[in-house]
């Protein structure tokens, strides 16, 4: 018993020693990297030249959003494709979300690019209502941007209560 105390109490020591004898090492982060790193961390993922995303936020009603309800919208165009997603703000559950072809877009000319109307065709539609996801629909959507910013928004599908309307804020 008194062999193994006294091996424990080596083993100790030869560990303490050890880690006294290590090379101490010291490391400086200067303003710079932390800038650097924290840029990084906050850019966003990578999109083609051709994919915008545009925001907004107002009311909307139908759908999921019966009597009128406060949302946030999301328009992405990318090439001939878009995405139309309508969400009531974070914690709770209101959503609705339109896919498919973009038909035309109005008013893009060289004057103001921030400001066009987008006529697409509905191809999927999902809805938290009643936890539906159609993936083979038809329909359409009519999205207004002025400013870079989401304003209004009609879409609808074959599907029974699939319409939705959109009215955004002035400013937000």
């Amino acid at each position: 018993m008194k062999q193994i105390r006294i091996l424990i109490g080596l083993t100790a020591f030869a560990a303490a020693m050890g880690l006294f004898l290590l090379p101490r090492v010291t490391a400086e982060i200067s303003e710079q990297s932390i800038q650097k790193n924290t840029q990084i961390g906050q850019q966003p993922s990578p999109r083609s030249p051709s994919q915008r995303s545009l925001q907004g936020r107002g009311v909307a009603q139908g759908s999921a959003f019966n009597m009128g309800r406060n949302a946030n919208v999301s328009l992405t165009i990318d090439r001939d494709n878009f995405g139309l997603e309508l969400a009531e703000p974070p914690g709770t559950r209101a959503r609705v979300q339109y896919r498919g072809a973009v038909i035309r877009q109005q008013g893009t000319g060289s004057t103001n690019p921030s400001n066009f109307t987008l006529d697409g065709r509905v191809r999927s539609f999902n809805s938290s209502a009643n936890l539906r996801v159609i993936s083979n629909t038809t329909g359409t959507c009519r999205v207004e941007v002025f400013d870079a910013r989401v304003i209004s928004s009609s879409c609808r599908t074959a599907a029974a209560d699939s319409t939705t309307q959109f009215l955004g804020l002035e400013q937000f």
